[in-house]
């Protein structure tokens, strides 16, 4: 008899509690959250859905690696008779360091070259002492291809050496092989790049014809807001082939630079720029040496990374032949975490070579130390980069 009391009770409390939560949702069906409610056909197992009150939120900040170097001319096919196409035609060329930028999440150079067999105007130069022109042959594009090189700069003073073709062809060529470009004006500003879920941006400059220029500040902003804002890029890249050149080069005099009779930018100023309007990092490579890095607002700056693979007419003794690889490490939110300055060296016709002595680091330790003293940027003797910021 006890027994059922009891059970009428709980029965009974039961019910009534059940009715007053009836109640409650009855009163509140007009603020009912039915954006949360998936379509019959599409809803998962139950144990799969978090509730927006629960949600784990999952950081998908990650670290990032891009690899960064200077100029390249692998061969050159002009003349044809002056045998400047390297042995075993070139395939050989980055087998030291091919490492350092296959394994790489981003991996981006100065094409310093026009990918064309043969053909084209040869450019009019007034000066003897500046005619260089650098053809190289087509089917070279798969030494860059195999390196794992994902954008190439054509922003430069060699891409027109031979008229619009020499242009047409190294753009329908580095297309074919899937290798991204940026700096020509009106038809080739801006590259896009998608890899393992990040979307780079990267776009390029220098102070010559028909490229996007270095001294458009307006235009330079331009391009890097509309990489930033309307493509909604991860990271976004300005690379510049701009500064004086040759071994008296190696300074960053923060003012107008000149060559050759020409204007070369003021590639202090720029670069600040950049930064200012929005880059994650800028690198440069038209001095043909090597120049100083520093941080700025916490994103990194090289100013010149010099010739990395240049065996035929570029001058390679001495310093002219430092050939680092710049190993820049971002978050996918584009703050500067670190990196690394790996030490090669051009010697002779065969590429660059790994160089234990790291002599490459210590002159990029010195110019930095000389041109940005004030720079939060270690460079430890290793090659290793910090920044001595404490957030």
């Amino acid at each position: 008899m006890r027994k059922l009391l009891l059970y009428i009770l709980v029965f009974g409390a039961a019910s009534t509690c059940c009715g007053l939560i009836y109640a409650h949702i009855n009163n509140h069906t007009d603020t009912l959250d039915t954006s949360i409610i998936l379509p019959a056909d599409t809803l998962p197992h139950s144990d799969s859905i978090t509730l927006p009150d629960t949600l784990v939120v999952i950081d998908t900040v990650r670290e990032l690696t891009i690899a960064c170097v200077g100029d390249m001319v692998l061969g050159i096919n002009y003349p044809s008779n002056a045998q400047r196409l390297p042995i075993h035609d070139g395939s050989h060329l980055f087998n030291q360091v091919l490492p350092y930028l296959k394994n790489a999440d981003f991996t981006a150079g100065n094409l310093e070259c026009l990918l064309l067999d043969k053909g084209g105007k040869c450019r009019t130069v007034r000066d003897p002492k500046y005619a260089f022109f650098f053809r190289s042959p087509e089917r070279y594009v798969h030494h860059f291809v195999n390196a794992g090189f994902d954008f190439l700069s054509i922003a430069n003073n060699h891409l027109r050496d031979f008229g619009e073709e020499g242009v047409i062809s190294t753009m329908r060529v580095l297309d074919q092989a899937g290798i991204a470009y940026a700096g020509l004006r009106e038809r080739a500003e801006i590259a896009i790049v998608e890899r393992d879920g990040i979307r780079y941006g990267i776009c390029a400059f220098a102070p010559f014809i028909d490229m996007c220029d270095i001294y458009d500040f307006q235009h330079v902003t331009h391009n890097i807001q509309l990489l930033r804002q309307q493509h909604q890029c991860d990271l976004v890249i300005v690379t510049h082939h701009g500064g004086a050149e040759g071994v008296a080069a190696t300074r960053v005099t923060r003012q107008d630079e000149f060559f050759g009779g020409g204007r070369r930018g003021n590639v202090y100023n720029f670069s600040h720029h950049c930064i200012d309007a929005g880059a994650d990092l800028v690198f440069g490579h038209g001095p043909h040496v090597l120049r100083g890095m520093e941080l700025y607002k916490g994103k990194l700056i090289a100013y010149s990374l010099g010739n990395f693979c240049t065996p035929y007419s570029v001058y390679i003794k001495g310093i002219c032949g430092y050939a680092p690889i710049l190993l820049v490490t971002l978050t996918s939110q584009g703050d500067f975490c670190g990196g690394k300055i790996v030490s090669a060296r051009q010697i002779d016709r065969t590429g660059p070579k790994l160089d234990s002595t790291n002599i490459v680091v210590k002159e990029i330790q010195r110019l930095s130390q000389l041109d940005f003293p004030e720079s939060p940027l270690i460079i430890h003797n290793d090659g290793t980069l910090q920044s001595s910021s404490v957030e």
